[in-house]
């Protein structure tokens, strides 16, 4: 099992659109956990287009942690089908609660995260998590630190390259606690803005972080992960840039995954 963990540093570069599509075309089994605390759940109202009601997710998770009855199969329970062997947990249905979370339940949450490959009710699959914004203080970094990779989803405009400089020595501190400082990449989201924007190269440098891909601008093709429009061609832009992201996320967490003595 690996973790993937997806965030911004401002505006609405298109997080949840890329953590849904990753998780939709992972090539092993694959959970998304809607982490973001500033909104409710962006995949039951978008990719799924309202077929379920918001009556599960980390609002319940919270409740067992509260009252000590937090673990795997508890966590599991809260999941919901995207199709073969892809799960979701939604969201917060209460934001007062999920700005109220702490440190503590985020670290309790990654402990029954974790103990899911040893579960009988879960497959063995990795997690994208989709925590949206990130802030100095920001009581997800257990999660975050613990993950195997930490993708920082951004534009290519000016403003865009300030946050992520502004927010870089607080990425560096809370990955470096767990030797995890070199796990963290850019996707880089593309604008039509002529004269407005910089290249991968340019970005990558200015920011200091490694860049893992460059999803074009193909409004129609990302609809079906953001809105649940019709799904794109397996040619379209937006496809090909997703299958090369994906191909160079999954070999570098190859290179980081635990393998037991005796089984490489």
């Amino acid at each position: 099992m690996s973790i993937i963990y997806l965030t911004s540093t401002g505006g609405a570069p298109g997080v949840s659109t890329l953590a849904t599509a990753l998780t939709m075309n992972w090539p092993r089994p694959a959970l998304l956990l809607e982490a973001d605390v500033s909104k409710t759940s962006h995949i039951l109202g978008g990719y799924l287009r309202g077929q379920y009601e918001h009556t599960m997710g980390l609002t319940e998770v919270a409740v067992a942690n509260q009252h000590g009855l937090l673990d795997v199969e508890k966590l599991f329970s809260q999941t919901i089908d995207l199709g073969p062997s892809r799960y979701a947990i939604p969201g917060f249905n209460d934001l007062g609660g999920a700005r109220g979370t702490s440190v503590a339940f985020w670290a309790n949450l990654l402990n029954s995260i974790n103990r899911l490959p040893g579960a009988a009710l879960a497959p063995d699959l990795d997690v994208f998590v989709d925590a949206g914004r990130f802030w100095v203080g920001d009581t997800r970094t257990p999660l975050m630190a613990q993950a195997d990779s930490v993708i920082v989803v951004t534009g290519n405009t000016l403003p865009d390259i300030a946050t992520v400089q502004a927010s870089s020595p607080a990425f560096a501190e809370a990955l470096e606690t767990t030797g995890h400082r070199d796990f963290i990449g850019l996707a880089i989201t593309t604008t039509p803005l002529k004269g407005q924007s910089y290249s991968a190269h340019e970005i990558s440098n200015a920011t200091g972080l490694p860049l893992l891909g460059v999803l074009p601008w193909d409004p129609a093709s990302a609809a079906h992960y953001s809105h649940g429009a019709t799904a794109p061609s397996r040619r379209s832009p937006y496809h090909r840039a997703l299958d090369d992201l994906i191909r160079h996320l999954d070999e570098a967490l190859a290179e980081r995954r635990y393998v037991p003595t005796g089984q490489e």
